[in-house]
């Protein structure tokens, strides 16, 4: 089976545009069934992405306050309303694990989560893994960019979009996000990308930030975690870097995931 390949040769996340459909296949839509609502249907409330044919990688902020039945998590999926696209599959969420040091020592240090879905993960061209990098030395720098996938709001304090939406977003060296948030707010278990004009925002949280190696394959750089309001001059978003909390996944799944 062979991926659909997304169209990376133009650049709404925020600033952004529509994605090919299926062309991000390790995309999750992770929402959420209250019972409050007479309807059940399933509110979008974060993003995810496969790491293998059981677990789907998101933030520790996404799980807060509500239990694995509550979550449902979508793959295939490019228009999050179309209850019947092709290759879509929906699970239940049977285990829920948070970083044991999320929060610590600073705020939103650690914002990773695995969540297990019930059942096994089928590939296809719409359906893939990411890879997980061990190390983003050489690519966490001025003059490297990644792309960011979600379907959160397409302007602060705007609205959600029902169709999967990429922006390639630039790098910023460390002390650069250091600068822009303070000290006290990053740590090496984060990064910063962005600037004004492209970036991630409510709604994309846990969603995938994603770099094509010289080999082709894709590696997840980092997750969407935080950041001051969406796309404003002098704050970059926020992401956690997945591959600070190797040891965390390996621990998690089973074995050593990261590559």
């Amino acid at each position: 089976m062979t991926p659909i390949k997304p169209d990376t040769n133009e650049d709404k996340i925020v600033g952004g545009k529509p994605a090919k459909p299926y062309s991000w296949p390790w995309q999750v839509d992770l929402c959420k069934v209250f019972d409050s609502d007479p309807s059940h249907s399933c509110s979008q409330e974060c993003g995810g992405s496969i790491i293998d044919n059981e677990w789907i990688m998101t933030a520790s902020h996404c799980q807060l306050l509500t239990e694995p039945g509550y979550w449902l998590a979508k793959i295939g999926t490019y228009d999050y309303r179309d209850e019947n696209e092709p290759g879509e599959v929906v699970f239940n969420i049977s285990q829920m694990v948070t970083h044991p040091n999320y929060g610590q020592p600073i705020a939103e240090a650690n914002d990773i989560a695995l969540f297990k879905v019930e059942g096994k993960i089928e590939f296809t061209n719409h359906i893939q893994p990411v890879c997980v990098p061990r190390n983003v030395n050489d690519l966490v720098h001025k003059g490297k960019s990644a792309y960011v996938t979600g379907w959160g709001n397409t302007k602060e304090n705007g609205v959600e979009s029902f169709k999967l939406q990429q922006v390639e977003v630039p790098f910023l060296e460390m002390d650069e996000c250091i600068k822009e948030y303070g000290s006290n707010h990053i740590d090496e278990t984060m990064e910063c990308a962005g600037k004004k004009g492209l970036d991630s925002c409510q709604g994309d949280s846990g969603g995938p930030l994603v770099t094509k190696h010289s080999d082709g394959r894709w590696f997840q750089a980092g997750i969407v975690s935080w950041g001051s309001g969406c796309a404003r001059k002098g704050y970059a978003g926020v992401y956690s870097r997945p591959s600070a909390n190797c040891d965390f996944i390996a621990s998690t799944i089973g074995y050593d995931i990261c590559q």
